[in-house]
């Protein structure tokens, strides 16, 4: 496969990235799901996925590319509007839809097949980078949502005798800083550092809620913890195998 044109799939998947968690508000989310197709907040969202695969894209000419992945995108969406369920399988097979679309468009532009995708040792150091890039926005708002949806059941039995003193989205900030911090040193090489942090977050976090005999509080960050570490360890490993 020649490096140009699997630049080109990672260029459409950070594109994908970017539109659908970098640069989709709340109110975008929130729109989508009380108006549908006629609302405005999802026309913006559709607008912003055609506008960066186009600037991701490269391709001045091309504009059918950045309409045919902004329409394909919209009826993903709209299918996971009308299925109404907000549930991890849910959440998964909607993001292999935008996937699998994007794979699909993309060998339609460049002629390959499905099998040379995997022909990774073929990535220049550019590659390598988008890699990179795509491995940081993963670890954070992605691999965050798709964690709140694993433990939603033990959110709700919290929420039920809650006495809630912490920040607004403390725990959320939390986790993504811990897990850049987690790929970073998994791509540097550096794995001591990552037992000191979760030593560090256990002394912190748990010191205080066994002292309140939280039980159940300190089981749900507890296992939050684990999959965060587990997410960001898998993420790095796979990302530091795909460009070495």
């Amino acid at each position: 496969m020649e490096i140009q044109q699997l630049d080109l799939l990672l260029r459409l998947i950070l594109a994908h990235l970017l539109a659908d968690f970098v640069f989709q508000t709340n109110a975008m989310v929130k729109g989508k799901k009380e108006g549908g197709l006629g609302s405005t907040q999802f026309l913006w969202h559709l607008v912003i996925v055609a506008i960066l695969t186009y600037i991701f894209l490269a391709d001045w000419t091309n504009w059918w590319t950045p309409i045919a992945i902004g329409i394909v995108h919209g009826l993903i969406d709209w299918v996971k509007i009308r299925i109404n369920r907000d549930t991890v399988g849910v959440y998964i097979a909607d993001q292999a839809a935008h996937l699998i679309s994007i794979i699909i468009l993309w060998t339609l532009i460049t002629g390959q097949n499905l099998g040379q995708i995997f022909r990774l040792s073929t990535f220049e150091w550019n590659s390598n980078f988008q890699l990179i890039i795509i491995a940081y926005i993963i670890v954070t708002l992605p691999s965050g949502i798709l964690i709140g949806y694993l433990t939603l059941s033990w959110q709700e039995q919290l929420s039920k005798n809650k006495k809630d003193e912490s920040l607004k989205d403390a725990g959320k900030w939390i986790g993504i800083i811990e897990r850049i911090l987690i790929l970073t040193f998994i791509l540097l090489n550096q794995w001591q550092p990552i037992g000191f942090l979760l030593a560090a977050k256990s002394v912190f976090r748990f010191g205080d809620l066994k002292k309140a005999k939280e039980q159940k509080k300190t089981e749900y960050i507890l296992i939050g913890t684990l999959l965060s570490f587990t997410l960001a360890i898998f993420i790095g490993l796979f990302t530091q195998m795909a460009i070495s």
